[in-house]
């Protein structure tokens, strides 16, 4: 991140939101300890954060049947079976750790309204950085 600025914090926080095990937090946190821009750490690690979970949705719509062939056990996790009990309504979890992004291909792979998935998923994730980045002013 230090070598490549903003636009590495926007790869982080694309990362964190796949299967990569790394925490965009974590991120946020040393961004702003290094004092840059609030704002600018805001936007970035938010638009990194939202493609990845926008390439969970599509991996969902479009690489479902191939790839959960060899995935059973997200069919079989939490987070699919809310999505699937609850449909829309489960996006307004999509924020969490360790459940949300996991939500978020369940989302595509249901093929729940993308409008709606972008609306609430979007902003869910944009509120949880800038509650971080304010905490940390």
């Amino acid at each position: 991140m230090l070598e490549y600025g903003y636009w590495g914090l926007l790869l982080f926080a694309f990362l964190s939101a796949s299967i990569v095990p790394i925490s965009s937090e974590a991120a946020i946190l040393g961004a702003i300890l290094l004092h840059w821009d609030p704002w600018q750490v805001l936007l970035w690690a938010g638009v990194g954060n939202c493609l990845g979970i926008g390439m969970n949705y599509g991996i969902g719509l479009f690489a479902a049947e191939k790839w959960l062939a060899k995935k059973q056990d997200l069919l079989e996790s939490r987070a699919y079976k809310l999505a699937e009990k609850y449909g829309v309504l489960a996006l307004f979890l999509s924020w969490l750790p360790v459940i949300g992004d996991p939500i978020t291909i369940a989302a595509g792979i249901l093929r729940l309204n993308f409008v709606l998935f972008v609306l609430i998923s979007f902003s869910l994730r944009l509120l949880r950085y800038y509650v971080l980045v304010a905490a940390m002013n």
